[in-house]
């Protein structure tokens, strides 16, 4: 395409030869077509290479050495001529309307710096989910501290002005499995507001490797260290409040995991931290002093809450 495009598309791509044509289609298929699509292939050993050379005529086609989806968007990002920058996973799908209905806002809206949108999850079934909002309300505006609680801006659902990375610098490269991401998202809501569009515009795709390559002890201890760092940031040195209650959640959750799956020693644990991080938090004291119970006793309770649930569910059927 001739000219600085108004969109530049950032997919960061390894080993998705089985899904990458239907994604770049569906970018293909979009009504807004003032876009530039960048590839950046993060070292794949499968045939990826070959799904690439055939969009080659319409996409910018980068290579990195394996150093992660984070690497890649940030070689994307010193790549990409437009305004706006969109991003994709490879194996995620756009509606058609998608870049339409988000240019439009951000055109309209200029004091907005990303914009996101709602989404349904899918597999090869068909839809698991048609909202991302099952857990709770979006807001739109200055979100920093909703978002800090809850990371609900999909990377398939951003846009972001480019302005925000030249305020708030790129993408962390540190090797992290989850949470680069989320860490973005959260220094542009520190500076600029939030736009939440609430309409489906992106189909998740959820398969057996959405979720292998992390375990639930390394989601915990990535997204721990990452809110850690981001109170060093500049712009959360007068919120580290806010830094302080999303560990504290974070904590509880991890902790009540563990208490379901009666790991009781790591759940003392982390209800711990949780009381260093919020010692006047009312649940963690409460929930610690469950988890000091004896063992038969807590797997006592545990079956009884558990016979509860199916003798509830039961009446429900049947009422």
């Amino acid at each position: 395409m001739n000219g600085t495009p108004a969109v530049s598309i950032i997919i960061p791509v390894y080993n998705a030869e089985k899904y990458l044509a239907e994604t770049l289609q569906s970018v293909l298929a979009q009504t807004f077509r003032d876009f530039e699509i960048i590839l950046v292939d993060d070292g794949s050993t499968d045939g990826t290479s070959e799904i690439i050379d055939k969009f080659s005529d319409r996409a910018i086609c980068l290579k990195n050495d394996h150093r992660g989806p984070a690497s890649s968007r940030n070689l994307g990002l010193e790549a990409a001529r437009g305004s706006l920058i969109a991003f994709l996973d490879a194996d995620d799908l756009w509606l058609p309307t998608k870049l339409e209905k988000q240019v439009a806002v951000m055109r309209a809206q200029p004091q907005y710096g990303l914009i996101t949108c709602d989404a349904s999850m899918f597999c090869e079934s068909g839809v698991i989910a048609t909202s991302s909002k099952a857990q709770q309300p979006i807001a739109t505006g200055y979100v920093l501290r909703q978002l800090l609680l809850s990371n609900w801006v999909g990377t398939s659902c951003a846009m972001v002005r480019r302005e925000c990375f030249e305020k708030v610098g790129r993408v962390d490269q540190e090797t992290f499995v989850w949470g680069e991401d989320w860490m973005m998202w959260l220094k542009i809501a520190a500076e600029y507001p939030v736009y939440f569009l609430d309409e489906p515009l992106v189909q998740y795709r959820v398969h057996a490797k959405s979720y292998s390559r992390v375990t639930a002890d390394k989601h915990f201890d990535d997204l721990l260290y990452n809110l850690e760092k981001l109170e060093k940031e500049p712009s959360f040195a007068s919120r580290l409040h806010l830094t302080r209650e999303a560990k504290y959640r974070l904590c509880c959750r991890a902790a009540w995991e563990d208490m379901q799956h009666l790991r009781f020693p790591r759940a003392r644990e982390r209800f711990r931290q949780a009381i260093n991080f919020k010692w006047h938090g009312l649940k963690a004291w409460l929930l610690l002093a469950i988890a000091l119970l004896p063992p038969a006793i807590l797997k006592r309770i545990k079956q009884a809450l558990k016979t509860a649930r199916i003798l509830l569910t039961s009446r429900q059927r049947f009422a």
